[in-house]
């Protein structure tokens, strides 16, 4: 006899499954909350496990790892862009957890984020895609995608957040601006250079940086913010303008949300998708508004 499967399915990254604050997180929440546990060790079994669970009439899937498990428990689940039966938790174990601090669910309390994740209630939120590919949190590209995508995995791990912007000061010495074009969905086209883009889903990337402060998870809309690759003469009037990123007046900072829009670049353009990295010269965005139910903490309810 087959045995029934268990309505709430945690899938718990590799890595982080023999942490023994991640072991009694999942004692105790264990002890009045009935959920299976799965430890996916190739990217394809945790796929596979996902649709599999939503196919047996699991009623949630967690997420516990880092922004780039929730990206991998999101691709999964939203197959073929239809929204799933089963609703989305999150059991932030990552290094940045950008994703949970904007939704605002605290990292450093497992008992009290496996509980939500499990038991509250869910929110129908936008989901980004990226030439097909989905992303919950956001799509950084050119100069932070780089870093990311450099940054030693030991580094990480020892310093956290900070190896990102401690990389950054590294980088920063050699950078080279990408020159192309953004075309919005009315065929209207921007040309320009660039250091930095972000395109937020949510607000926070790269270890907690507020790269869009305007976006709202619920709105239909991509906020995208492009930093030009034309250096200001003061770093203040850079960092004057992302205080008001939506000012007219704003002469380095480009910031616009937007149901859908194009990216070209004269060369390949490096770009960190939930922590995935990818590289492309054509990136095509949309929102898909309200495609995912996913627990959210108090402070995005």
């Amino acid at each position: 006899m087959t045995k029934k499967r268990a309505a709430i399915c945690l899938i718990l990254h590799k890595k982080s499954c023999t942490r023994p604050e991640v072991k009694a997180a999942v004692k105790h929440v264990r002890q009045s909350v009935d959920f299976e546990v799965y430890i996916p060790w190739r990217g394809k079994d945790l796929r596979r496990f996902v649709r599999q669970a939503i196919a047996d009439g699991a009623q949630r899937i967690v997420a516990g790892g880092g922004d780039g498990t929730l990206n991998a428990v999101v691709n999964a689940m939203l197959r073929k862009g239809k929204a799933p039966k089963a609703s989305l938790g999150i059991l932030p174990l990552g290094t940045a957890n950008d994703f949970a601090r904007g939704a605002g669910i605290a990292a450093g309390d497992l008992i009290s984020a496996l509980e939500l994740a499990c038991s509250g209630k869910p929110t129908s939120i936008d989901i980004g895609s990226m030439n097909g590919q989905y992303f919950i949190n956001v799509a950084s590209g050119g100069f932070g995608a780089e870093i990311t995508a450099t940054t030693p995995q030991d580094m990480k791990k020892a310093l956290g957040g900070a190896a990102y912007s401690i990389m950054g000061f590294v980088k920063a010495f050699q950078l080279q601006p990408y020159k192309g074009r953004l075309i919005l969905a009315d065929g209207a086209v921007k040309e320009g250079s660039m250091l930095v883009m972000a395109v937020g889903n949510n607000r926070f990337a790269g270890g907690g940086y507020d790269v869009a402060p305007k976006a709202c998870l619920t709105d239909g809309l991509l906020d995208i913010a492009v930093v030009s690759g034309e250096r200001p003469e003061r770093l203040g009037d850079l960092t004057e303008e992302l205080k008001d990123p939506t000012s007219p007046k704003n002469k380095h900072l480009f910031y616009r949300q937007l149901p859908s829009f194009t990216i070209e670049t004269d060369r390949p353009l490096h770009v960190n998708l939930d922590g995935e990295p990818i590289q492309s010269r054509r990136l095509e965005f949309r929102a898909c508004p309200k495609a995912l139910s996913v627990v959210l903490g108090t402070a995005s309810a």
